[in-house]
């Protein structure tokens, strides 16, 4: 007994690790830490897909609710852009959670993979500040000017509902179905399309999540699909890392959150790819 309550404590601790570096990483580039806990949980602990989207899922509404308490103190949330694309994340959010069970996992982790590079690829191209014209290049744009608390900064950019309730509805989907939170998608929204600064776009990002994951949760929960020997420590590092990202993020340029981001995006695309590696490549060989 003492051997069994010893390997279960620690696998609670090494989950409870993960949550705090996933939560971290996350909550700087505002994500949540769903990209970087779901390819462990297929990688490593070789969860079925739609256990680890949903376990993952678990640490990222913990992440995204300590670092938006954080982000809202500090003043750096849209909320009025965050309430919009959060609202209509919700109907997609379930949705993701009913599909997800339907996916072959080879085809889950090459789809994952193939989503997380180019998205890195995405951000490597970012720019800082919006281009001449690119108000008039966006449907249905209007210019915002937001007052930043942290650094006293007004910054100027570009608010276009509709592509925020589009941008709502896909990043619910991706949310629920690999379990990501579906920052992957507001960010780079927000980023390049909207030219928000880096900051306001981790804070608002977080927001979105925090209000869809909820629904995204409940339906993995209801189908079973949640592992919660993992779910539990995970979420409680997902805690802790949200205060520590949310205060780093106070200390680094935006510039530097694009690249952390980037970074990230592309191991964890490359993990997820070159466990499949192996078996692509036999069947190419076999085939000819």
């Amino acid at each position: 007994m003492s051997g069994q309550l010893w390997a279960l404590t620690s696998h609670a601790l090494i989950m409870a690790a993960i949550g705090v570096l996933a939560a971290t990483i996350g909550s700087l580039a505002g994500l949540g830490g769903g990209f970087i806990v779901a390819p462990i949980l297929r990688i490593v602990f070789t969860l079925p897909p739609e256990q680890a989207a949903a376990t993952s899922l678990v640490l990222v509404l913990a992440n995204v609710a300590s670092a938006s308490i954080a982000f809202v103190r500090q003043g750096r949330v849209d909320l009025k852009l965050a309430l919009t694309m959060g609202l209509f994340a919700i109907p997609g959010s379930i949705l993701g959670a009913f599909l997800v069970k339907l996916a072959a996992a080879a085809w889950f982790d090459l789809t994952y993979a193939a989503l997380l590079g180019f998205l890195a690829l995405g951000m490597l191209r970012y720019r800082s500040n919006l281009a001449d014209g690119a108000l008039a290049r966006i449907p249905w744009a209007t210019q915002r000017t937001f007052h930043d608390n942290v650094s006293g900064t007004d910054f100027t950019y570009a608010q276009s509902p509709p592509i925020a309730a589009a941008a709502g509805v896909t990043t619910g989907f991706l949310s629920s179905f690999f379990g990501i939170g579906g920052g992957v998608i507001v960010v780079p929204v927000l980023l390049r399309i909207f030219a928000m600064p880096a900051h306001i776009v981790s804070a608002t990002s977080h927001m979105v999540i925090l209000l869809s994951a909820p629904f995204g949760v409940a339906t993995h929960a209801l189908q079973g699909d949640i592992n919660w020997l993992d779910a539990i420590p995970l979420a409680a590092g997902g805690l802790l890392g949200g205060q520590i990202g949310a205060a780093i993020s106070r200390n680094l340029t935006g510039p530097t959150l694009v690249r952390l981001l980037a970074t990230v995006l592309g191991l964890a695309a490359l993990s997820l790819a070159f466990q499949h590696i192996n078996a692509v490549g036999a069947l190419f060989h076999h085939k000819n």
